[in-house]
């Protein structure tokens, strides 16, 4: 695979589905504040958002919800008869065998998520993915000052790799991780949708597939060539 340093990953709805669960333990919440929560406004408004980012006014305005974040926590957590996404999201399917193959070949790969590194790591240990995976770099990382569309997840990430970001590709999801990759100036993007960002615009991407499983090493190489 030459020319390919390393490829940095997008975390959640990526690698792992945590964003579906999520949004209906969020769906059931403003259910029961009198409220009803689409797929898609949740997408536009929640998802891709980093760790500590608002979003909740925008969703309240959008819903005519005179209800504060608190408020809303606070009805999430009172949910029991969904599962958490801590507890059930599921490996986007292909993940596992793309990430053991990269990491068969001898190709660095890490981690640039929104979220924070103990949550990767939990995940990451369900699906046996730990030692894969030469860094992570979550939002609460000492030297990520913003989330993503910032560039900091992807600058940190590859400077910690020590490679040249012209020879990385990162995988994605959202619309605000594509931009904070091409911030961060990494050579190629891809973006495979999560059931939630099919309502991103994903075109400012070099490809968009259908799924993880669409994307082999040899096609990862080729984007760079």
């Amino acid at each position: 695979m030459d020319g390919l340093a390393a490829v940095v990953f997008d975390f959640d709805g990526t690698l792992v589905d945590t964003e579906w669960p999520i949004f209906e333990r969020a769906r059931a919440a403003i259910a029961s504040l009198g409220g009803e929560l689409t797929d898609e406004l949740w997408a536009t408004h929640a998802v891709g958002v980093s760790l500590g980012d608002p979003y909740w006014e925008a969703i309240a305005s959008a819903l005519g919800l005179d209800i504060d974040e608190a408020a809303f926590d606070a009805a999430r957590e009172a949910i029991t008869h969904l599962p958490t996404s801590r507890d059930s999201a599921p490996i986007v399917p292909g993940a596992a065998d793309l990430v053991d193959t990269l990491h068969a070949a001898g190709t660095p790969l890490a981690v640039a998520s929104g979220s924070d590194r103990e949550w990767l790591e939990h995940h990451l240990a369900r699906f046996g993915l730990v030692d894969r995976f030469a860094r992570l770099v979550g939002r609460d990382h000492p030297e990520v000052t913003a989330g993503k569309p910032a560039p900091d997840l992807y600058r940190v990430a590859m400077a910690e790799l020590d490679v040249d970001p012209a020879t990385v590709v990162a995988v994605e999801d959202t619309s605000l991780g594509i931009a904070s990759a091409r911030a961060a100036g990494v050579g190629a993007v891809v973006a495979v949708p999560s059931r939630l960002t099919v309502h991103h615009d994903l075109t400012t991407a070099d490809v968009v597939l259908d799924a993880l499983t669409d994307l082999t090493a040899d096609r990862l190489a080729r984007l760079l060539s």
